[in-house]
């Protein structure tokens, strides 16, 4: 990867710098460029937060995956301070930095469909896979593949997991609703177009 890539990932996602870890952060950076470079969208800050919903609403999955990290961050700072729990928050701000990744590879930007791969694995543990191949925390992968609701095979088993999940779907949902739109019946509708 080139120090100009590097750099633009780096543009886009701000909470990556706040990782501690170098070896967490530079998977994060490796996982998104790798996604980017498999998928055929020009530009990450193309893909939208649910392609196929794209008629219906303007909202990117950079923006998405953006207001995820903050929501995250808060919500696990809160957890740590009030419920005295241990959260380790370079593996939450790694999950969610990389809770949707894998739509760069699931959609297709052309058509706003699936791709075979999109078609062949489910969006959470497409995501999940793609995290252990880069070589992250088996915990940070959980936390990829058990964040939906919807398309999660498992269910959240670490406080981490847990605070993405809840928070990925309160953060979706809101913007939805200021749209005046029903999350759940929009996805439902466009998966039912492109199926």
């Amino acid at each position: 990867m080139q120090k100009q890539d590097r750099d633009y990932i780096l543009s886009l996602f701000p909470a990556i710098e706040k990782i501690k870890d170098d070896g967490i952060r530079q998977k994060v950076i490796l996982t998104w460029y790798n996604a980017w470079k498999r998928g055929n969208f020009s530009r990450i800050e193309d893909g939208h937060q649910f392609e196929p919903a794209r008629e219906r609403i303007a909202y990117t999955n950079v923006d998405h995956t953006n207001q995820v990290c903050r929501a995250c961050e808060r919500m696990g700072e809160m957890v740590a301070e009030v419920l005295n729990l241990q959260v380790t928050m370079d593996y939450l701000l790694a999950g969610a930095l990389l809770h949707d990744v894998d739509k760069m590879v699931i959609f297709d930007a052309r058509t706003g469909g699936f791709t075979d791969t999109g078609r062949w694995f489910a969006h959470a543990a497409m995501g999940a896979a793609m995290a252990l191949m880069e070589g992250l925390p088996e915990t940070v992968a959980h936390m990829i593949g058990a964040h939906s609701t919807k398309f999660s095979p498992i269910t959240p088993h670490s406080i981490e997991a847990l605070i993405l999940r809840h928070t990925d779907l309160l953060v979706g949902k809101a913007v939805y609703l200021s749209h005046g739109l029903e999350m759940e019946k929009v996805l439902s509708e466009s998966l039912s177009r492109i199926a």
